[in-house]
């Protein structure tokens, strides 16, 4: 390998002012890589037990095997391609004709100080033989993430379970492929069937009913005009979950300026208010819903508040609920499964209860329904 580097490049050797960082860096690399190779065969060559007796003429005359040969070949192309990479080379003509040989071999950043000091006028550039200070370092990590930063599989259509219940759907954006990406046609399994959600059934699927999804989307944007309608007015909308089902209620009820329960239901809060209710505090809202601090008359404080509309994420546990709500003439709206009553819900939504994905998607468009009759209301006043 050494005698492969051309003579006029060996006479400038230790001319380092000839060269400019990056050649000199080249060719002491090289130069190291071939004494340490020259070291080495001196050594075999000088081995007094007589285990390794053999010279570089006899190394020179073996034959090589075919493998041998193919990788020597690649050695040879491989340092070919990267020692006369002209493409990658810029020449100055300024500079002298023994510089400019030099330049052939090895590439060059001639004009990068001169790009620097142009971007970056208060960058402090180090010289050669120095370590790179901080500033460097930053714009070397900076340049090598601009490059390569962007490499690599781009995923397409990622699902981010929080977009459901902080920015939901509209009503009119809501397709059958989103219904079925949550999993919302998935119903019970076919022996807890309730036959009165047949209309709701599609099929079934290895012991599983398939819900109607075309069902579900009619049911689910007829519930929204109502929610919607209801919030324009000024009507009061009741969320009612799970403990598990809180942060989806707390986040709906904050959108369409309504109330949510996701604790146990207590009995007779809406068919006996008096005694349930009688404690609770109460307050003036203005237009937006938002407390007043005005003082009560006797009449308000005596007077009964029920909700305009309950929507319910699970009918099945809250049947308590929805008997109250029937008794005293208070609209809902439910997530049937098949394994449901769905007439004990005034709007039935066809839809699996049991998933988190499934109720966060439909408690979330009926939330933006909400919030769409409020902003309505506020446009209004």
């Amino acid at each position: 390998m050494k005698e492969s580097i051309p003579k006029h490049i060996k006479a400038h050797q230790n001319e380092e002012s000839l060269l400019p960082d990056t050649e000199f860096y080249a060719l002491l690399r090289l130069r190291r890589f071939n004494e340490k190779v020259m070291q080495k065969l001196r050594s075999l060559q000088k081995d007094t037990q007589g285990s390794v007796n053999v010279s570089l003429e006899e190394l020179s005359k073996q034959k090589l095997s075919p493998r041998e040969k193919q990788l020597d070949e690649e050695l040879d192309k491989f340092f070919e391609k990267h020692l006369h990479e002209k493409d990658l080379i810029k020449i100055n003509n300024n500079r002298d004709e023994k510089t400019q040989q030099a330049a052939t071999y090895f590439p060059t950043n001639v004009s990068s100080k001169q790009v620097l000091s142009k971007d970056f006028p208060n960058l402090n550039i180090t010289d050669f033989g120095r370590p790179y200070t901080a500033q460097e370092l930053f714009l070397r990590q900076l340049k090598h993430s601009a490059t390569v930063g962007k490499l690599g599989a781009k995923i397409d259509n990622v699902y981010f379970p929080n977009n459901d219940i902080y920015n939901p759907l509209q009503a009119n954006e809501v397709t059958i492929e989103h219904l079925m990406a949550a999993g919302v046609h998935l119903g019970q399994a076919t022996s807890l069937w309730n036959t009165s959600t047949h209309p709701f059934v599609y099929g079934s699927y290895k012991g599983i009913h398939i819900i109607d999804l075309n069902k579900t989307l009619q049911s689910l944007k007829r519930s929204c005009k109502v929610v919607e309608g209801i919030a324009e007015r000024g009507g009061i909308i009741l969320f009612l979950g799970s403990e598990a089902q809180r942060r989806v209620i707390s986040n709906a009820a904050k959108m369409c300026r309504g109330y949510g329960i996701h604790t146990r239901w207590i009995g007779g809060t809406l068919t006996n208010p008096t005694e349930i209710a009688g404690g609770w505090a109460r307050q003036k809202v203005d237009m937006a819903d938002n407390p007043t601090g005005e003082p009560l008359t006797d009449l308000q404080t005596d007077g009964l508040i029920k909700p305009d509309l309950i929507i319910v994420l699970n009918p099945k546990q809250n049947k308590t609920a929805l008997k109250e709500a029937m008794k005293v003439r208070i609209p809902t709206i439910g997530i049937v499964d098949t394994d449901c009553e769905p007439s004990l819900v005034t709007y039935p939504i066809p839809g699996n209860d049991d998933s988190a994905r499934s109720v966060n998607l439909i408690a979330g468009i009926l939330a933006r329904a909400g919030e769409t009759g409020l902003n309505k209301r506020l446009r209004k006043e």
